[in-house]
C-alpha cells in the first residue's frame, strides 16, 4: 500500500503482482492489479523480453519545421470592423 498526497488528502493505492513467470532467469509478474478507492485496474502482459536491441533512430528527435503554422490566426484586424 502506498499513499500519495493530493489536494483532498492522502490517496491510497495498492498494487498486487501475480502470474509470475521465468523470463531469462528472472521471475517477472505478468499481471498487475492497481486498486484505489472506487476503482480497480488490471494489466495483463502477454510477452516480456529483456535486453532487446533498440535502433538508435527510435530515440532521435523529430525534425524541426521552421515554417509558420497555418492554424495560427493572424492578428490583423478585419477591414469591416469599426471601432467607436
Amino acid at each position: 500500500m502506498r499513499y500519495e498526497d493530493s489536494p483532498l488528502g492522502l490517496d491510497p493505492t495498492q498494487i498486487d503482482y501475480a502470474d509470475y513467470r521465468d523470463v531469462d532467469g528472472v521471475q517477472v509478474p505478468f499481471r498487475m492489479t492497481l486498486s484505489q478507492p472506487g476503482s480497480r485496474s488490471s494489466i495483463q502482459l502477454e510477452e516480456v523480453r529483456q535486453n532487446v536491441p533498440i535502433d538508435d533512430a527510435k530515440f532521435a528527435k523529430p525534425p524541426w519545421d521552421r515554417s509558420p503554422t497555418a492554424s495560427v490566426p493572424s492578428k490583423q484586424s478585419s477591414p469591416s470592423a469599426k471601432h467607436p
